[in-house]
């Protein structure tokens, strides 16, 4: 996405500028406009390359299509110049269709056929009467038409090149991905959680990876090619035993006995028939209590069957299991599908906290959010605390439960053993047996934990 966005921000301003320049030369002022806009639109493409985001590639495109479109009315066929502006529209849409992710059928169908639709009916003249006749000069026109063929055919080939060689490296990743288990190179590190009390309740476990080379990867590099692949479950196996290995080291301490770990559940996890017998086989293996795990969920799980989402999930929950709703708020669910859910916790998305430090509607809609989790009997989580202040403000709207920097980064379970070491932790009551402690740790019903005392 950031070569696209380059490589179109880079063309829409030299284009841009070279033809504002021309036709101010020419004393054509009333052209010139039109190429000022493809330079904005280059701008713009320049200052988004930085996010590298689908939002970004839209915006960027549909400035460029809605700019060639009128530059084509403007390069209508005269005398013997052919039209040539419309060319840029198949770059347009290879660039829509190599960019997107296969899942994103608006960018990788639907645009790129509009753009190739526009470019048939300017190929075929449909669009010749809506020409406003005010041609730039003839001897200008015949230069633009080989510099736009030239160009637009660099650009497709540029296009090509960069989707080969993206493709080559996602190839190349996906191997050595998929060896990565098998290599040992899947790493957890685990992120503290903790309640207003200053109480650590638990950690959250983060996958990362080592890659070959020696780097360690953050999910965002490989997460995507993962679920693509369904390499996902077997890299969400090995998270799961790693977590459930650290219960269990954490279960032969007093101190550290009573700490739950949350777990990420892809998607594609919970579409694998054998994931509730693989989970199950995982738990049995450790020798830890179920009910000190969580699973966590993203919304956009529920965007496919939810039926089918809902039962995998009682499936696993009557293991033991709790589950949490990751990044709430973010995704598809409704209240209504909220109440199907077999959740018990929901992780508020970090930026409802962001934005609610610097906006009151944004505060009252994270203090609606709150609310709404105490009025269905779930506690509430956020994520991305990383002052005093954004804490304060979330133990006044009524969430005492945290997670972010402002606590601790996530770090390796040795790293987090010695942290934990330093903190005030939860006691686990005396006498509790793993049957008569099925109620989640989360209820006000029937805590497992006691607060040490001060």
């Amino acid at each position: 996405m950031a070569a696209i966005l380059t490589l179109a921000g880079v063309a829409c301003i030299s284009l841009g500028l070279a033809w504002t320049l021309c036709y101010l030369y020419f004393g054509r002022h009333e052209l010139s406009w039109v190429f000022v806009g493809l330079t904005g639109v280059g701008v713009l493409a320049v200052h988004r390359s930085k996010r590298s985001d689908g939002a970004s590639i839209l915006l960027v495109a549909h400035g460029i299509l809605a700019v060639i479109c009128a530059i084509a009315l403007i390069d209508a066929p005269i005398a013997w110049v052919p039209r040539s502006a419309h060319l840029f529209l198949l770059p347009l849409a290879a660039g829509a269709a190599f960019t997107f992710e296969r899942r994103e059928r608006y960018g990788t169908l639907v645009f790129p056929l509009v753009c190739l639709g526009a470019f048939a009916a300017f190929a075929v003249g449909a669009l010749d009467s809506l020409a406003p006749g005010i041609s730039p000069p003839v001897e200008v026109r015949a230069w633009g038409a080989r510099a736009n063929t030239t160009i637009s055919m660099l650009l497709l080939a540029a296009i090509f090149a960069i989707y080969r060689i993206d493709s080559g490296r996602r190839l190349r990743m996906e191997r050595e991905l998929g060896r990565a288990v098998r290599n040992g190179e899947i790493e957890v590190h685990y992120q503290p959680q903790v309640r207003g009390s200053g109480i650590v309740s638990g950690a959250e476990a983060l996958v990362r990876w080592r890659h070959p080379s020696g780097r360690l990867l953050s999910p965002d590099a490989f997460i995507h090619l993962a679920e693509e692949s369904t390499l996902i479950r077997e890299i969400g196996m090995e998270v799961l035993r790693q977590a459930c290995e650290t219960l269990a080291h954490w279960s032969t301490d007093p101190r550290t006995r009573a700490l739950r770990l949350a777990v990420n559940i892809s998607p594609v996890q919970l579409q694998d028939e054998a994931l509730v017998s693989s989970v199950s086989a995982i738990i049995r293996a450790a020798g830890i209590d179920p009910v000190l795990l969580e699973f966590e969920l993203t919304e956009s799980a529920l965007s496919a069957d939810t039926a089918a989402v809902v039962g995998r999930m009682e499936q696993l929950e009557s293991t033991g299991v709790s589950w949490a709703l990751d990044d709430f708020g973010t995704g598809y669910s409704s209240l209504a599908t909220l109440r199907t859910l077999p959740v018990r916790k929901l992780k508020i998305d970090r930026q409802f906290l962001a934005e609610a430090t610097r906006q009151e509607s944004a505060q009252q809609l994270l203090g609606k959010i709150i609310e709404i989790s105490h009025v269905m009997g779930m506690s509430a989580l956020t994520e991305g605390v990383e002052t005093i202040d954004q804490r304060d403000l979330l133990i006044r709207l009524g969430c005492d439960h945290f997670q972010g920097y402002l606590f601790a980064r996530p770090m390796p379970r040795q790293e987090l053993d010695a942290w934990l070491a330093t903190q005030r932790l939860p006691v686990a009551l005396a006498g509790s047996s793993r049957r008569a402690t099925r109620a989640r740790s989360d209820s006000p019903a029937a805590p497992r934990w006691r607060e040490p005392a001060a």
